[in-house]
């Protein structure tokens, strides 16, 4: 079940960015989309982190760096704005869904991330299991 979540052109241009900043290896882009306190928790993992210097370091150690080639989805689930997240480890094939990232937005920027790392939300979304 795909739930949409009352899209403005702010909050796209947020979501979009966000995305675009996490397939490119920005860090400085997506530091700029966060807030001061921002959160980023990922069930079922018992990771969690809380403001930006946290959030920050996790970024730059483990999805910007090392995960390999990310593509990205905007979605929405649970009334809010999310973004599929799809990895391809090696070098060449199909990006596999990987995390569907729930985000909550306040005054113009992300607040909190919530990574549900788990392929299996990506069918009750609507969202294809792998992209080309």
């Amino acid at each position: 079940m795909r739930c949409a979540h009352r899209e403005t052109a702010p909050a796209r241009e947020i979501v979009t960015s966000y995305a675009a900043a996490l397939e490119n290896g920005d860090a400085a882009a997506l530091v700029a989309l966060l807030t001061e306190d921002v959160t980023w928790s990922m069930p079922p993992l018992p990771h969690w982190y809380r403001g930006l210097p946290a959030v920050t370091d996790f970024a730059l150690r483990l999805p910007l760096s090392v995960c390999g080639s990310w593509r990205h989805l905007v979605a929405a689930a649970n009334a809010q704005p999310a973004v599929a997240s799809y990895l391809r480890a090696g070098e060449t094939g199909a990006h596999e869904a990987w995390s569907l990232d729930v985000l909550t937005l306040r005054d113009g920027r992300i607040a909190e991330i919530t990574s549900f790392i788990d392929p299996a939300v990506f069918a009750r979304f609507g969202l294809p299991p792998r992209l080309p």
